[in-house]
């Protein structure tokens, strides 16, 4: 856990996403590579068919001296040749010449980061499904729980609490399409040398990479430069947009959480304590939480987009933006999509709430109805005139506006009492909400099943 985070994320277990990105971690997934690239190469006849097997052998953490690594990487301040010259260390003698024989230091490292960002990117489709099933739940339990529909802070039409899950499903599900489709752009291998020509390869350069990549389930680039770091970009993007999309329907929660609505509610137990002063309060820590690590995330969209500029065929500072960019979109998403998890699984629904805020606009809120029906006998224009003004002498004079509607001489004209009642009535006028959240509920639970399954 981060420490700066509040002490609400100790109540449930998050995906400690951060533990893939210590060095011990990166360097164990540097070893991978360098094992699968002697395996490869000696496959193919680059180096004696003996010494592949050898290399890879002692390519783990476990048979490395850490000491000897931390020493050489104080004195060389280079990331991967201290292990390099470990791994030599301990190597037969007639294998030692051929350790990381050809590569670079760019084909190791950004190809180990690409196979932990893929351990990653399975916790995070992991909890994204998790989230589909816990909103695919609340969606369908509420289709039919009406409340209001706000369109710029104000009342404007009702709408049904399961439409407002059905919207937030809706924009999830395309996050997903995005990253599941951005699969097979990420997940590359590039493998072309100091350069991107595959020169150190000789013969071998295209093969090396083909096989290579196959070797670690990775597809392999058309044109193996270094330069290129659209890749990397294009995943925190994604995680930059299912970031600010959680962000966002945290920010609703928390509004319809003010004291003023209080339509919904975040979990809360009778031992949480909302202020140390105040002892009414119950602070919404966890969609507060959730609101910052997004604006965490945002603001690392310049850093992604200028890690995309290198220079030439290759330099240093792009790659350790990307990585920054990378390590802390991963890592703040992660924290996000258990704390939406936790959020959801335990949130409360004050349907009454609902129904009394429903009723605060005492029937205009489906003025619309009105104007609609009225139009088709004197047309629309003239009808929304005349609804408006009724409305304005309603709220001036603070009558009721049914009332108000019912005894307008224009309106009796043409609409009964009956007819105006029913038509005010929010429950008649709530269009296909209840289709759209029992569809978005069913999709869901479709999609997340889809998932768990390619994760399996």
């Amino acid at each position: 856990m981060r420490l700066d985070l509040s002490p609400s994320s100790l109540k449930f277990k998050t995906s400690n996403i951060s533990r893939y990105f210590d060095q011990e971690s990166r360097w164990s997934s540097w070893l991978d590579v360098e094992a699968a690239m002697a395996i490869t190469q000696s496959k193919l006849g680059m180096i004696p068919k003996s010494v592949g097997k050898k290399i890879a052998k002692n390519c783990s953490l476990k048979k490395l001296n850490i000491k000897n690594i931390k020493k050489d990487l104080k004195k060389t301040g280079h990331k991967l040749m201290p292990i390099i010259l470990e791994l030599t260390r301990i190597c037969p003698k007639d294998s030692k010449k051929y350790v990381h024989w050809g590569g670079t230091t760019q084909n190791i490292v950004s190809t180990g980061d690409i196979l932990i960002l893929k351990k990653i990117h399975k916790i995070l489709l992991n909890d994204l499904s998790d989230i589909l099933d816990i909103l695919s739940s609340l969606c369908l339990k509420n289709k039919s729980v009406i409340m209001v529909g706000r369109t710029h802070g104000q009342h404007a039409l009702p709408i049904t609490f399961g439409f407002k899950v059905a919207c937030w499903i809706d924009e999830i599900t395309r996050h997903i399409e995005r990253i599941l489709e951005s699969e097979k752009r990420v997940f590359r291998c590039i493998f072309g040398g100091a350069v991107g020509t595959t020169a150190s390869f000789g013969k071998f350069g295209i093969r090396l990479q083909n096989e290579l990549a196959k070797m670690l389930d990775l597809k392999s680039s058309k044109v193996p430069a270094r330069s290129h770091m659209d890749h990397f970009a294009e995943y925190v993007i994604n995680l930059i947009m299912i970031s600010t999309t959680f962000g966002k329907i945290s920010e609703e929660v928390y509004n319809l959480m003010k004291n003023e609505l209080s339509e919904l509610e975040e979990p809360i137990t009778s031992e949480d304590i909302g202020s140390s002063t105040m002892p009414q309060k119950r602070n919404p820590h966890i969609c507060q939480d959730i609101m910052a690590l997004a604006a965490e995330c945002r603001s690392l969209a310049p850093l992604t987009f200028e890690s995309m500029i290198n220079e030439h065929e290759g330099s240093r500072q792009n790659h350790l933006m990307s990585n920054n960019a990378l390590n802390q979109s991963c890592i703040k998403s992660g924290e996000i999509l258990s704390t939406i998890k936790f959020l959801f699984k335990g949130i409360k629904v004050r349907k009454l709430n609902m129904l009394k805020n429903l009723n605060i606009s005492k029937g205009s809120i489906t003025s619309e109805a009105i104007m609609l029906k009225l139009g088709e006998k004197i047309g629309r224009q003239d009808a929304h005139e005349l609804i408006h003004n009724c409305y304005n002498y309603s709220y001036t004079k603070k009558k009721n506006f049914v009332e108000v509607l019912k005894k307008n001489k224009k309106i009796k004209k043409y609409l009964n009492s009956s007819t105006i009642e029913t038509l005010c009535n929010p429950k008649n006028y709530i269009g296909l909400s209840v289709s759209f959240a029992t569809y978005q509920g069913n999709h869901a639970k479709k999609l997340s099943t889809k998932l768990k399954n390619k994760i399996s």
